[in-house]
């Protein structure tokens, strides 16, 4: 399953936090998996003068993600998880929901 995720930051951050923050990002791309067991991230997008960064995980569940969210949350970031899936498979769950209704 895919997952969004909004980092934002919970204040002001220090450089030097902020560096460290860094290196620990830089550990993950080098491999993900040991920080998200099963995951792949997929993308991800850093707005250019805002305050935020999204990324595009696959992982089996919330449940691995938890860590690397714990992390970034002692780093001085808090993080929205939210559940994405592919649009051939959303349109066929409202297909479904608009038929029921129609009964």
């Amino acid at each position: 399953m895919e997952f969004i995720l909004i980092h934002k930051p919970l204040g002001v951050i220090s450089p030097e936090v902020l560096l460290g923050t860094m290196e620990q990002v830089r550990e993950l791309l080098a491999k993900p998996e040991s920080f998200v067991p099963g995951g792949r991230l997929i993308a991800s997008y850093s707005a250019c003068g805002k305050s935020f960064v999204v990324c595009v995980w696959e992982a089996p569940n919330t449940e691995v993600l938890c860590p690397v969210v714990e992390q970034l949350v002692l780093a001085g970031w808090e993080t929205d998880i939210i559940p994405a899936e592919k649009m051939t498979v959303r349109v066929e769950k409202y297909i479904g929901a608009l038929k029921t209704m129609n009964k």
